[in-house]
């Protein structure tokens, strides 16, 4: 018994998903945006917590809003590629990020609601 605990614990460290354990999405309120640095810092609320994140964007990372889709025959939300500077304070976005060393580095950065 022992033996396959620890023969299943081997092949979950070794597994794809082990070494994506450090990506998280993370979602918050948009505090400022400084597109010299290229980061954004975020007011993140958890388990009724609120803490401040700062993300630094990837270079080539996309940010995006959704739009009705206003072309003919196409109906629904197309995505829109948009510049960091275009985040606004109070708008509530979600970025999917990987630890890099004690930074949030973010690949996506999606637009969930402007205000």
């Amino acid at each position: 018994m022992k033996k396959l605990a620890l023969t299943m614990a081997l092949l979950f460290l070794g597994s794809p998903a082990a070494a994506v354990a450090d990506e998280a999405p993370i979602s918050g309120t948009v505090k400022a945006v400084d597109a010299g640095a290229q980061t954004l810092t975020l007011n993140v609320t958890a388990k009724g917590k609120t803490r401040e994140v700062v993300v630094h964007m990837k270079p080539g990372a996309k940010v995006v809003k959704f739009a009705r889709a206003t072309e003919p025959g196409k109906s629904g939300f197309v995505e829109q590629e948009v510049s960091l500077g275009d985040l606004k304070p109070g708008w509530i976005v979600s970025a999917t990020t990987k630890h890099e060393g004690d930074k949030e580095v973010a690949d996506v950065v999606k637009v969930v609601m402007e205000k």
